[in-house]
């Protein structure tokens, strides 16, 4: 199963014409088809003792996917071999979903194990605006202790210097193990207030 930040910050955009006033792609279309591979040796066709199951014949299934931005006419097609194709729900990917707000942050789901259990990550924004590198402030992420207590770690302010490594990112701020979701978004909001705040020793 794919991290968070992989589900959310591992797939590249695929650009639009420069002052593009909308970029949305309004039309997505697939196209199966069979291909041809040129003969490496003269004009006669490759045999192979494995038949059927051979993965290097002469012809080879192909896919091809292209949208199309209507607003600045970019055209994209990309094509590939052998195709898998997955059709799921945002429900299930997170990717997609909006976000949800507990108290002063914003939460951005992840995978779920199960179509009925809770995601065991989420990315945390200040804003309800996109998650991007930049508006990422923080990372909640499940676990299960010795007792197999669920149990959450929250992770505040993206650094790639951070003393904390949550997931697969560095933190300036890292959280004990917390007993609810709430506790860790409240804790990630709170982080960077409590990291200022005074020490008050009393003799």
């Amino acid at each position: 199963m794919d991290l968070i930040e992989t589900v959310y910050f591992g797939w590249n955009p695929l650009g639009h014409a420069e002052g593009c006033t909308n970029p949305v792609w309004d039309d997505a279309q697939t196209m199966h088809s069979e291909g041809l591979r040129p003969c490496a040796g003269g004009d006669q066709p490759h045999g192979c003792a494995k038949g059927d199951d051979c993965t290097h014949r002469d012809t080879f299934d192909r896919v091809q996917l292209r949208l199309c931005c209507t607003t600045c006419g970019t055209v994209h097609t990309i094509s590939g071999e052998s195709l898998t194709q997955v059709i799921s729900h945002t429900s299930a990917t997170g990717w997609g979903q909006p976000p949800t707000q507990i108290g002063e942050v914003w939460l951005w789901p992840g995978r779920r194990t199960t179509p009925s259990s809770q995601p065991h990550q989420y990315l945390v924004t200040r804003e309800p605006a996109t998650v991007t590198h930049d508006t990422l402030y923080g990372l909640i992420t499940k676990y299960w202790d010795a007792d197999q207590t669920p149990r959450w770690i929250a992770a505040a302010v993206p650094d790639e210097a951070g003393a904390h490594h949550v997931s697969s990112l560095r933190w300036r701020y890292s959280s004990r193990g917390l007993a609810a979701l709430e506790d860790a978004a409240a804790w990630i909001a709170d982080a960077e207030l409590r990291a200022a705040r005074p020490l008050v020793v009393t003799v």
